[in-house]
């Protein structure tokens, strides 16, 4: 069982392991990381929640929910970004949903069930029918968790770095 929220100050030892690896920096765990929030916790926790309404995004990008999963144990094993609508970049590659688990929590059902929770939190907080949810084609753990979800490929897509293929997905929350 996981739970989707907002980090807290109570949770900054588990923001530094999750935030603060080679990993996590590499792959872009955490929006704006390197630029508005400076790599900062505090900034981070107070971040967060005003990104949800809009404030402080930056121009082109869109309003997000973006929240921290945690275990049983409260520590973090992954991330979700709910993206409120659809820029021309995130309907030809982006995607409402993003979602990562860390290198030590994946095969474990952690993606499945982080996309479960967030197509619910679309459902009930989001006046949206559908999602698009978006993965590269040679990542079959991420396909087969979209399908699991619901989702309905539509076609593949050439990224706009032109080297990667990315498969759309859309799946119904009514």
């Amino acid at each position: 069982m996981i739970t989707l929220r907002y980090p807290n100050d109570g949770d900054k030892a588990e923001l530094e392991k999750a935030c603060h690896n080679e990993w996590a920096e590499h792959w872009g765990l955490v929006h704006y990381w390197e630029t508005i929030i400076e790599k900062d916790l505090d900034k981070l926790i107070n971040f967060l929640p005003r990104m949800e309404k809009g404030y402080g995004v930056p121009q082109g990008h869109v309003q997000c929910t973006f929240l921290f999963a945690f275990n049983e144990s409260n520590e973090i094993i992954g991330r979700t970004s709910i993206r409120h609508g659809l820029t021309a970049f995130l309907l030809h590659e982006g995607g409402h949903i993003g979602y990562g688990v860390m290198p030590d929590q994946r095969r474990k059902g952690y993606a499945t069930e982080i996309l479960k929770l967030s197509l619910e939190y679309c459902k009930n907080n989001l006046e949206l029918n559908r999602v698009l949810v978006t993965c590269d084609d040679d990542n079959i753990g991420s396909w087969k968790t979209i399908e699991k979800n619901g989702g309905v490929l539509e076609n593949k897509v050439t990224r706009a770095d032109g080297k990667q293929i990315c498969r759309r997905y859309w799946i119904d929350i009514c």
